[in-house]
């Protein structure tokens, strides 16, 4: 209960306007991959419900992909939304996605739950789309911090 307490503190911070002199609002995104993980402490693997169904599953407790590789999003006509990684995060999607067959890879946002499908593709170029839209101001900061991630690669 403590921790919904301060994740809707957080949520409530990330849509309050960035003011001069303080860092524009960011978003984790963070994508898990399911494991078998039964007996694995919770350092290892975590138990989450997943949707439509509230299906149970553990997951690593560390990300497969982070915000920090993400280096495009874009939307298409109808909604769906594209997530473009760089080189360490396009090698890593590859990896669990040709590894885990049949798991399921979990995509949060700021520790919500938008998309959780079975993996059944291995996705090697480097991007994954979520089959529906999301909120244009999420999809804006997810954009700026795209372009931050470019910027910070090109400088060093």
């Amino acid at each position: 209960m403590r921790w919904m307490i301060l994740l809707a503190g957080w949520l409530c911070l990330m849509v309050t306007p960035a003011q001069a002199g303080h860092k524009p609002p960011g978003i984790l995104m963070r994508i898990y991959v399911q494991t078998a993980g039964e007996g694995l402490p919770e350092t290892e693997a975590h138990t989450i419900q997943v949707p439509p169904n509230n299906e149970t599953i553990q997951i690593r407790a560390l990300p497969e992909v982070t915000e920090a590789e993400l280096i495009d999003v874009h939307t298409d006509p109808s909604g769906n939304v594209y997530f473009e990684f760089n080189h360490e995060g396009r090698v890593n999607l590859d990896a669990f996605t040709g590894e885990n067959q049949g798991k399921i890879m979990v995509v949060m946002l700021n520790g919500y739950i938008i998309y959780a499908p079975t993996i059944d593709v291995q996705l090697s170029n480097g991007e994954l789309m979520i089959p529906h839209p999301l909120d244009p101001q999420v999809i804006q900061i997810l954009q700026d911090m795209a372009k931050r991630n470019v910027e910070k690669a090109n400088k060093t």
